[in-house]
């Protein structure tokens, strides 16, 4: 079988199987919540345990646009952009988009209903994802989602100063944070500005923080 001049297949192999393992954590972290929530029925924790849904829904497709790009070349059809990019890209960029609201409501969920957050949630998901689609720009979509990860620092800083019992939940927006700025910079559009051994590294280091999250998690939900 012969490759494209723009495919790396050991790049796709790690990228696959980050995903695989992203999905895995993500979906790990939202089940083992599940009890805390039920028995204290807290919103932060709801909206947190969200957030990680819907990032594991983010990697689910971008799991699902490998496993199609891989069977175009392996059966050598050319799949048009302007179909295949659209069904793949734009979910993806919904959930994650999502995902990092509900991480920022996990924190602000006192000062907003659950309907005015419902519906903040998905008109910002909306707005970014109509900008990407009429810019055709996947970078102005990092762009602003990294710009609410950095909120969402900043906030969780910032509410939780003068709270030090609280200071291991702002480690933990800290580490998802990091990892989610990873991801959107290393698996990007602009990726290829990265060496293979960087990109690895890069994944390396978000499976580690990822596993120190899941553990963290499940430590504070015992």
């Amino acid at each position: 079988m012969a490759f494209p001049h723009f495919f790396d297949p050991w790049l796709f192999v790690a990228e696959f199987a980050f995903s695989i393992i992203a999905v895995l954590f993500c979906f790990l972290i939202f089940f083992r919540t599940k009890e805390s929530y039920e028995l204290t029925k807290h919103r932060g924790i709801r909206y947190f345990r969200n957030a990680f849904l819907f990032f594991g829904l983010s990697y689910v497709m971008r799991f699902l646009f490998n496993l199609v790009l891989l069977s175009g070349i392996a059966f050598d059809v050319i799949l048009p952009r302007r179909i295949f990019w659209p069904i793949f890209m734009l979910p993806l960029a919904y959930f994650s988009t999502i995902g990092i609201c509900y991480l920022v409501f996990s924190l602000i969920w006192k000062n907003a209903g659950s309907r005015a957050l419902f519906w903040a949630g998905n008109i910002t998901a909306l707005a970014l994802l109509g900008i990407s689609f009429i810019t055709r720009s996947h970078y102005t979509l990092l762009l602003s989602q990294s710009v609410l990860i950095i909120f969402a620092v900043i906030l969780s800083g910032f509410m939780h100063t003068r709270r030090k019992k609280l200071s291991r939940t702002r480690i933990l927006y800290f580490l998802v944070a990091l990892l989610w700025l990873l991801n959107l910079w290393v698996l990007g559009p602009r990726r290829k500005v990265f060496s293979f051994g960087l990109q690895l590294l890069f994944e390396l280091i978000s499976i580690g923080v990822f596993w120190v999250i899941y553990a963290k998690v499940i430590r504070w939900a015992r």
